[in-house]
């Protein structure tokens, strides 16, 4: 078959799952293509050879979790592509998230595929480690995950799920997940913390212009921020090394210790749905 994983990768760790997911998908003989959408040659679908998007068999859809859905760049991408791609077409979904709630990612992006008449075949979530958590990725039970979810997909010998078995499988969570996810994006801006650059620290080595997932930063006389396209994943001030880039990110930390007592985190961690 033929494969391609369209995703974007706020802090490396979809980036890196995403590569697992092709080791495994090309050990069982399959062609498989990677579309990190994050990469500044990638972020407009007109910049993308059209070949990659001809005779594909299957897509995967990969997204860490933001206020408890997909990335807003990922969906407008997808609501641009996903009209071009050839039917009959199958897709997947998987997610990283910091092991709090998934959320409603995967009933978004399911939703996408199916306005799109494109069938789904299962779906995965693994925890991945948030920007501050300088930890060796992936770990051994979201390696084994991955390898679960090809192995599975597999044996079901790629079958497409009725749309009623998708929304059951999707429709996990909790009560307070439910009841809170209408107030995620007015929480998620009220806790938006300001980014600034230190001209006099910033030696324009390009990095976090390179790095960042939504071009909010431009190389010019220095680095220019644009508050506009970012996202506050943060992965900015982990990348620079030398401290120029200016955020408060110790705050997220606390804000996260906040979520988990409130809403708790999702029994089981990682998981493999079809």
């Amino acid at each position: 078959m033929k494969i391609l994983l369209i995703y974007i990768s706020s802090n490396r760790t979809t980036d890196k799952i995403s590569n697992k997911l092709q080791e495994e998908f090309n050990r069982d003989g399959h062609q498989v293509f990677l579309l990190n959408i994050g990469k500044p040659c990638n972020r407009q679908p007109e910049q993308i050879d059209p070949q990659l998007f001809q005779n594909l068999d299957l897509i995967g859809i990969g997204s860490p979790v933001f206020h408890m859905r997909l990335l807003e760049p990922l969906e407008k991408y997808l609501k641009q592509v996903l009209p071009l791609l050839q039917r009959p077409l199958k897709a997947f979904v998987y997610l990283t998230y910091g092991g709090i709630t998934t959320g409603k990612a995967f009933l978004i992006s399911t939703e996408l595929l199916k306005q799109q008449n494109i069938s789904i075949v299962g779906g995965m979530k693994v925890w991945g480690p948030h920007f501050f958590n300088h930890v060796e990725y992936p770990d051994v039970e979201a390696n084994k995950t991955v390898e679960l979810f090809v192995s599975s997909l597999k044996a079901n010998q790629y079958r497409s799920l009725s749309w009623p078995k998708v929304i059951e499988m999707f429709s996990y969570q909790t009560w307070r997940v439910k009841a809170i996810y209408p107030l995620t994006h007015w929480i998620g801006k009220t806790r938006e913390l300001p980014i600034h650059i230190d001209a006099e620290k910033c030696k324009k080595c390009g990095r976090c212009v390179i790095e960042c997932p939504t071009g909010a930063m431009e190389m010019k006389d220095t680095v220019i921020y644009n508050n506009q396209k970012c996202i506050y994943c943060y992965h900015c001030t982990t990348v620079c090394k030398l401290n120029a880039v200016i955020c408060p990110t110790e705050k997220v930390e606390e804000a996260l210790k906040v979520n988990k007592k409130v809403i708790g985190c999702e029994k089981p961690v990682n998981a493999v749905y079809l």
